[in-house]
């Protein structure tokens, strides 16, 4: 007898495990596309809280899976070496079985991409195969070194605006320029831009670098 109802519970266990379920509601049925259907109208779904070290290490998870789905708990401690495009910062984070990616909010698309500050480029004489590093560029302004011609607000932080130290955290774009005075631009990966002056610029002459976070 013991072993009968053992067999059907195992059975009906089985059964239920299997089947679609629904959460809440009045109707108790789920939708027919959901394996798992939740209806509230004042609580919602809280998802496993952890602390990510970095979006190329699984931990605390043991392994990559794709398609795990966690709010990161925990920001990258400043002594931890992994380049910036690694680090965590609190909030949503899905993984593509190799790795940590941060889930796009409104909050964040902003910070993407930025322009590049202003900058010179000499153009006083016809020459080939000139370079100007972008990055090294970025990163003196960003960094707000002492003796520049730079002004902050009342109480903000005396060491600059925070900044990627790895060149190649970036992908570097120039979106326009005068065909005039520029010609043969290319960028290699580190943010080095190699291009020739064809003529002196003038009041008009542009050129429009942008960078976007990797």
């Amino acid at each position: 007898m013991n072993t009968k109802i053992f067999l059907l519970a195992t059975i009906l266990f089985s059964a239920v495990a299997s089947a679609q379920v629904k959460i809440g509601g009045t109707d108790g049925k789920p939708n027919e596309s959901a394996m798992l259907d939740i209806e509230a109208t004042n609580k919602g779904v809280l998802l496993p809280r952890v602390a990510l070290v970095t979006t190329d290490v699984a931990t605390p998870l043991a392994t990559h899976v794709e398609g795990m789905t966690v709010y990161n708990t925990a920001s990258t401690p400043v002594a931890n070496t992994a380049p910036a495009r690694n680090r965590v910062q609190p909030g949503f984070y899905y993984n593509d079985g190799t790795k940590w990616n941060q889930m796009i909010t409104t909050d964040n698309k902003a910070v993407k991409f930025f322009y590049m500050p202003s900058i010179t480029f000499d153009t006083s004489a016809d020459a080939v195969g000139v370079t100007k590093d972008l990055y090294t560029e970025y990163k003196k302004q960003f960094s707000l070194p002492v003796g520049g011609n730079h002004v902050k607000s009342t109480n903000a932080p005396a060491n600059g605006i925070p900044y990627f130290t790895d060149p190649k955290d970036l992908y570097y774009y120039v979106t326009d320029y005068d065909p005039a005075v520029f010609s043969n631009i290319s960028i290699n990966e580190s943010g080095v831009m190699t291009y020739d002056v064809k003529a002196a610029a003038t009041d008009c002459t542009l050129i429009n670098v942008v960078f976007v976070v990797k």
